[in-house]
């Protein structure tokens, strides 16, 4: 009977943040700015609603607890590509998002930035940069970008 309700509470536990935070990062963000790479299903399976349109766009959990917007400007041609990913996580603190995509960062071979302040940690490989930092109207905002330029200053 204890297992039974333990198994119930379990299940109807709301995933942590930060986890959440961590998955959107690095299943959404990063393919898509590093290679343009946005899958619909892949969304989907991260809990968030709207629709690609020319490989962007805008989209939201169920209870808009967390927004993300896929954007590209520029091109590979004329060597200006631009492609960001922003995350506004209202649920996740800044130190749950910060801490959550920290390890994965390093784990992917992304270098912190020494110079950043604590409350603003920037990671970068290659043309893509991270950064966590809380937004004075209270979400903490992940951005991830690509630029063609800074990855041709390698």
């Amino acid at each position: 009977m204890h297992a039974l309700f333990l198994f119930a509470t379990l299940a109807v536990s709301p995933p942590d943040p930060g986890q959440i935070t961590r998955d959107i990062v690095m299943d959404v963000c990063l393919p898509y700015v590093a290679e343009g790479a946005a899958d619909q299903a892949v969304l989907a399976r991260n809990g968030l609603n709207g629709s690609l349109e020319e490989g962007e766009g805008d989209f939201r959990s169920r209870n808009d607890v967390y927004l993300v917007q896929l954007t590209t400007s520029g091109s590979a041609r004329d060597g200006d590509l631009r492609r960001v990913c922003v995350v506004q996580a209202r649920s996740a603190s800044f130190e749950q998002a910060r801490d959550a995509v920290a390890a994965p960062l390093r784990g992917a071979g992304f270098a912190a930035s020494p110079d950043e302040p604590e409350d603003w940690p920037v990671w970068t490989k290659g043309g893509v940069t991270v950064s966590v930092h809380q937004n004075p109207g209270r979400a903490t905002i992940i951005r991830a970008s690509y630029s063609s330029l800074d990855a041709e200053g390698l």
